[in-house]
C-alpha cells in the first residue's frame, strides 16, 4: 500500500498554513521520519534554497518531531528511495520533472509502504492525466494513480490566461472517464493505493 496526497501547489496558502498537510505526510511513522525532497522540476540552482524553505516550513509545523531530509538526486535516486518514508515532489515545470524521474529507472518498484506527495507539477506527473496550467493544453502524467489533476485551481496563477471552467470541462472529458480533482493551492487530498 502507498499513500498518496496530492496537492494544488503552494502548501503554505492553505489556511493554516499547511500544518494539517505536514501531518498527514508522516502520519505512520515512527521518528526520525526520513523525508526525501525532489526538485527535479526545478533549476538545479535552486534546490539549496528549496531544502532550506522545506525544512523550515516542516520544522514550524512539526515541532518535536524528528526528521531528516535528504535532496533527491538522479544519480541516487533508488538508494535514496528505500531510505524514505515520504517522497515530497515539489512543483516547477512538469516536462523536467517528468525528463528526469524517467531516467531513474525501477524508482516506482519502492514505493510500497511510503507516502509520495506531489505539489502542483509534482501532482501532475503522478497523474494520469493534466491540465498543465503554464501552456494551457492536457498532458499525460506517469499514470502513477488513475486520476485526472488541475492544480492551481481558481487562483490568479498566470492569470489572466486561464479560463478555469474550460479547463476543467476539458480535462474532465479528457480521453477516458476518470476521478478528475481540481485543487486549489494549499488544498490537498488523499489516495491510498
Amino acid at each position: 500500500m502507498t499513500k498518496y496526497i496530492l496537492v494544488g501547489g503552494y502548501p503554505p496558502k492553505a489556511s493554516d498554513g499547511g500544518k494539517a498537510l505536514a501531518k498527514e505526510m508522516i502520519k505512520g511513522f515512527k521518528e526520525p521520519v526520513k523525508f526525501l525532497v525532489c526538485y527535479f522540476a526545478r533549476p538545479k540552482i535552486q534546490w539549496k534554497s528549496n531544502a532550506k524553505e522545506d525544512r523550515l516550513f516542516f520544522q514550524n509545523h512539526l515541532k518535536g518531531k524528528k526528521i531528516e531530509f535528504q535532496i533527491a538526486t538522479v544519480k541516487n535516486f533508488i538508494e535514496q528511495m528505500k531510505w524514505s518514508n515520504v517522497i515530497y515532489i515539489r512543483g516547477g515545470k512538469i516536462e523536467k520533472l517528468l525528463e528526469l524521474l524517467n531516467r531513474c529507472d525501477g524508482w516506482k518498484k519502492e514505493l510500497e509502504g511510503k507516502t509520495l506527495v506531489g505539489s502542483s507539477a509534482g501532482a501532475m506527473a503522478v497523474a494520469k492525466y493534466s491540465y498543465n496550467v503554464d501552456n494551457l493544453i492536457l498532458e499525460n502524467g506517469l499514470g502513477l494513480l488513475s486520476v485526472k489533476v488541475l492544480v492551481h485551481y481558481l487562483s490568479n496563477y498566470n492569470a489572466p490566461n486561464i479560463d478555469w471552467d474550460k479547463a476543467f470541462k476539458e480535462l474532465k472529458n479528457y480521453k477516458e472517464n476518470l476521478p478528475t480533482h481540481a485543487l486549489k493551492e494549499g488544498e490537498y487530498i488523499v489516495i491510498e493505493s
